[in-house]
């Protein structure tokens, strides 16, 4: 398996009104591909909504570093595909995670030399964490704040979800998966199969709970 840790990343929130979805479609193609350029670039993660729960698409930039993904967002190649969006459909809401999900986990640092655990594990157990919490907050209260406009229900939905999972989530998840999030010893690549394995079929489970909720 080829594993690449992104060190910085970007999280793009994009309302999509019905009939637009394949230009929006394109466009993501077209600025991951303008992206490919620049160094450090690791790749673009693409969350359409729920089949009937809203228009607010979510979209992922992954960069090796801080500076590189700081170099892509300043960049003038950037700023161009960035006003075809907004010409087209509409402003967007981004939020910068310059040193990565480290915070989330530091309380699983190593004794010997204060290491979190690798990158790739942090995002799989933050994925685990989002997906319920952004498909509930989009459930409910999501239609209760459509009246407010795009902006203030953004900025509600976005403080409810990071709250959650700052002193929900993800201390939870920290505790019960802190056998797998530092293993030693022979043991090891055992649990780490045994920890993918567990959130492939816990999000799997989630998906067809919600799916039953949806339609």
């Amino acid at each position: 398996m080829d594993v690449r840790v992104a060190r910085a990343s970007a999280v793009v929130s994009q309302r999509v009104p019905a009939g637009r979805e394949d230009w929006f479609l394109a466009w993501q193609r077209g600025i991951a591909a303008a992206a490919e350029a620049f160094d450090g670039y690791r790749g673009t993660d693409v969350y359409p909504p729920t089949a009937g729960q809203g228009e607010e698409w979510f979209a992922v930039i992954h960069f090796d570093a801080p500076g590189q993904l700081d170099s892509w967002l300043a960049s003038p190649v950037r700023a161009q595909w960035v006003d075809r969006l907004r010409a087209e459909i509409g402003d967007f809401q981004l939020k910068e995670f310059s040193k990565g999900f480290g915070p989330w986990f530091a309380c699983l640092r190593d004794e010997a030399g204060g290491n979190t655990p690798p990158g790739w594990k942090m995002a799989l157990i933050v994925l685990l964490g989002l997906y319920p919490t952004v498909m509930v907050l989009s459930l409910f209260p999501g239609p209760l704040l459509s009246p407010l406009g795009l902006a203030a229900s953004m900025l509600i939905g976005n403080a409810m979800s990071i709250s959650i999972l700052q002193w929900g989530v993800m201390p939870l998840l920290n505790a019960g998966f802190a056998w797998w999030m530092q293993p030693s010893g022979t043991a090891g690549t055992r649990t780490g199969v045994a920890g993918v394995a567990a959130i492939a079929a816990i999000l799997a489970l989630l998906v067809l709970f919600f799916r039953l909720l949806t339609g």
